[in-house]
C-alpha cells in the first residue's frame, strides 16, 4: 500500500490515473477457499478506503472503484481513473446485466453486506462486479 500512497494526488500536469489498479491476491491463492478469498477481498476494502482519503482533497473529477471477478480472485482489484492524456476514456460508464446472481454463496453475501452501489456485468467467462461508493467520484453508471 505504500507505493499507493506515494501517488502523485496533487491535482498537478502528471497527476492523473489512466485504469491505474493493484490486485490484493496476484497468485489467486484466494481461488483456494471462501476463507482465503475474504481476507483478499479485506485488504482490497482496505485498499479502497485507503484511497477514497488520499482522494478527498484530489481538484480533479475521478472514478474510484473494486472490481471482483466471481471466478476468480487474481482478477479483484481497486481501480483509479481519471481524463489522462493516454486518450478520451474518462469518465468509465458501465451497463449492469442483472439477469443472474452470483452462485458463490460466500462471495454473494460478503458483496450484498457492503454499503456499496453494486453493478453486475455478464461476460463469457463468468461475471465481474463493480462497486463503488455513490458519494466519492464520478459513478460508474
Amino acid at each position: 500500500m505504500d507505493k499507493v500512497l506515494n501517488f502523485d494526488f496533487s491535482g498537478g500536469p502528471t497527476s492523473w490515473f489512466d485504469f491505474w489498479h493493484t490486485h490484493a491476491d496476484w497468485d489467486g491463492k484466494g481461488n483456494k477457499d471462501w476463507h482465503s478469498r475474504k481476507r483478499y477481498l479485506s485488504k482490497l476494502l482496505k485498499t479502497f478506503n485507503e484511497l477514497r482519503e488520499r482522494l478527498s482533497d484530489y481538484p480533479h473529477d475521478f472514478q474510484l472503484w473494486i472490481m471482483i471477478n466471481e471466478k476468480d480472485s487474481a482478477d479483484d482489484c481497486v481501480y483509479i481513473h481519471t481524463k489522462n492524456p493516454n486518450g478520451d476514456n474518462f469518465p468509465l460508464k458501465v451497463k449492469a446485466d442483472n439477469t443472474n446472481t452470483m452462485k458463490n454463496k460466500g462471495l454473494r453475501e460478503f458483496v450484498d453486506s457492503l454499503d456499496f452501489q453494486k453493478v453486475k456485468i455478464g461476460t463469457s467467462t463468468g461475471h465481474i462486479y463493480y462497486l463503488y461508493d455513490k458519494g466519492t467520484g464520478i459513478s460508474l453508471v
